[in-house]
């Protein structure tokens, strides 16, 4: 799952998966992830911290998919019973309920620490 990206070092595909129809908590708890602003301001902290070999990705399983990779992802929620949202990165979940962009970015930090 791992691409190579420019200067030859790996590209980390990260993906935020999520039901938009899902009833939020009454008291807003967790960062509203089907926000396209949300998305925005997480893909900038990740280009600023990470200059850019990472690439960020919503999936709203409310919405139709045809992906095979997409299938996939709502076939292992549904399986697994994983509460959304659900942080995947490169193909493996690492965290499944609510998160925020730090814990986000710190998975990301662990992911580059892991892979070689």
């Amino acid at each position: 799952m791992i691409k190579p990206a420019r200067g030859g070092k790996p590209a980390i595909q990260i993906i935020i998966v999520d039901d938009s129809k899902l009833e939020k908590c009454d008291a807003h708890c967790g960062v509203d992830w089907s926000s396209p602003e949300v998305i925005a301001l997480a893909s900038q902290r990740i280009k600023d911290r990470f200059s850019g070999k990472i690439k960020l990705q919503y999936l709203d399983l409310s919405k139709p998919v045809t992906k095979h990779y997409a299938l996939e992802l709502r076939q292992q929620v549904r399986n697994k019973k994983l509460p959304l949202p659900l942080l995947v990165i490169n193909g493996e979940p690492r965290i499944s309920g609510q998160f925020d962009i730090r814990l986000l970015l710190d998975a990301i930090d662990a992911e580059i620490e892991i892979k070689p």
